[in-house]
């Protein structure tokens, strides 16, 4: 199975000029254009999963158009789609900021899917989505470190708590590099599909591995590749998968 992670950054681009005339003003931008070009890129990586992070559900930038929706038709599955911030803040119903979030896309049948609400930052979602074999989450965590560390201290507890083989992935933020992801890797027994840390941000010049998939026992990494196109600001991360079958199940056959 092929699992495709990309911060889109909603598609309003990448560069200096995001900033320009004046700081953040890119998130204003029209994005349909933008969009559709990542839209057809990923369909060429033929993913059976998708995970966008800073996804658009329809604000006026995508003219009404939710971005998890559009691609789900584009490859030919479903989608579901969770704002990052919790529901209960103000900041989740503030126009155009409570448009914005994260997207599973899946030609995989999915069983269900839970929306988990952290203790501590702004972007507080955590995504769930299970499926026959395994389990996905799909975070952002937030750029504060002390609220960093707090949500992937609760993001390990249900990692742990799962009773299918987890991939956890997401946008991690992690500034100050792996040794972030120390306590959880104790916790959980988890491994780094990217265990070079190419790294990931920024798309023009690549210095940090801010983005990560991260797997548990049960799960069988292939391939992974970091491709260098420059759709957003970060770059997309491209994992082949197997699920491990249990033991038993080898021996009957």
């Amino acid at each position: 199975m092929r699992l495709v992670l990309y911060n889109i950054r909603y598609g309003t681009g990448t560069g200096w000029s995001y900033h320009l005339p004046f700081p953040f003003s890119g998130c204003l931008r029209r994005t349909e254009g933008r969009f559709r070009r990542i839209s057809e890129y990923v369909s060429k990586l033929n993913p059976d999963l998708v995970g966008l992070v800073e996804a658009d559900s329809g604000s006026f930038r995508q003219n009404g158009s939710c971005q998890a929706k559009a691609l789900a038709s584009r490859i030919g599955g479903e989608s579901v789609f969770a704002c990052k911030y919790d529901s209960g803040s103000i900041v989740s119903k503030t126009p155009l900021l409570k448009s914005q979030g994260n997207a599973v896309i899946t030609k995989l049948p999915m069983i269900g899917m839970k929306e988990h609400v952290l203790s501590k930052g702004v972007k507080k979602t955590l995504l769930e989505v299970e499926f026959d074999d395994f389990t996905l989450f799909l975070t952002h965590l937030p750029l504060g470190y002390a609220a960093r560390s707090v949500q992937l201290g609760e993001i390990a507890e249900r990692c742990i708590d799962a009773k299918k083989p987890v991939i956890l992935a997401g946008d991690g933020n992690t500034y100050r590099g792996e040794r972030e992801l120390r306590s959880f890797f104790r916790k959980t027994g988890f491994q780094n599909a990217n265990p070079t840390n190419t790294p990931t941000f920024p798309s023009r010049i690549p210095a940090l591995a801010l983005d990560f998939v991260l797997y548990g026992p049960g799960i069988e990494m292939e391939r992974f590749d970091v491709p260098r196109v420059r759709y957003s600001d970060h770059l997309p991360l491209v994992c082949d998968f197997t699920v491990a079958r249990p033991k038993k199940e080898r021996h009957s056959q």
